[in-house]
């Protein structure tokens, strides 16, 4: 088999299965442990996947603190957030999580129908003071800096006592077996109680979130109902969640 194929079946089967070693490969792939290291070692420098004691993982995503790019606008996460504003109906009551792609979906709500919009972000909250028509809850509790949101066991015992329509979320990390992750603890605790108080997940992400780890495990891919992404994102994976059972929207390239 030649290298490139190796290479393609490698990152097939990190996709499907979140993590592969290299005695398995050698025996997959009908090559030496030798050659599979190498491989490897190859992708891990095309970073490509993240090579580990006996095989590889994912890449781990590397997050900037969204407080120091909050004011950024990005046309592709603005997109994303456009392309997900149909999903909001009236009469709704629905959470809005910290991040910027959530606050660009904040800054292009709809204003001819009523509605409820929950956040732990106080960020996303300014944005909505002056609609009238969004009736508007600030999610209390201890400020984590670095996403600019409210979090903790105040912040999880308020949202225990609400009932979302929708949550729409940011995506920090999104792979098919290894669900949905996050840096932090406290966060991934969060936003794992918002999930559980929520008729409907929905995920907003680039082709840049997917296929990708991080720390701390929020839910699996299955608890995800949309995952509304761009069309840069790999066929192959997309496929992958859809078999999760996730509805998948493409925003307008444009």
């Amino acid at each position: 088999m030649l290298q490139p194929e190796r290479h393609s079946k490698i990152l097939a089967l990190l996709s499907q299965v979140g993590r592969v070693y290299a005695a398995e490969l050698s025996v997959q792939l009908g090559v030496s442990e030798d050659t599979v290291r190498r491989d490897l070692k190859l992708l891990d420098e095309q970073k490509q996947l993240r090579r580990v004691h006996g095989g590889a993982l994912p890449l781990q995503h590397e997050n900037q603190e969204y407080r120091e790019r909050h004011e950024e606008v990005d046309p592709l996460k603005q997109r994303v957030a456009l392309a997900a504003i149909p999903l909001i109906k009236e009469g709704q009551t629905i959470l809005i999580d910290s991040g910027s792609t959530c606050l660009q979906l904040a800054m292009n709500l709809p204003t001819d129908f009523n509605f409820t919009v929950v956040t732990p972000s106080p960020l996303v909250a300014t944005q909505l003071i002056h609609h009238n028509n969004i009736e508007l809850i600030m999610l209390g509790g201890k400020v984590f800096k670095p996403a600019v949101m409210a979090l903790g066991a105040t912040t999880n015992a308020m949202i225990r006592k609400i009932h979302f329509d929708s949550c729409f979320l940011g995506v920090c990390a999104l792979h098919p077996s290894q669900g949905l992750s996050i840096g932090h603890i406290d966060e991934a605790e969060t936003l794992a109680s918002i999930i559980e108080q929520s008729e409907q997940v929905i995920t907003l992400a680039s082709y840049l979130k997917l296929g990708k780890m991080s720390t701390h495990k929020i839910c699996s891919a299955r608890k995800i109902d949309y995952l509304v992404t761009d069309s840069n994102s790999d066929p192959k994976l997309l496929s992958l969640f859809a078999e999760q059972g996730i509805d998948i929207k493409i925003c307008a390239d444009r």
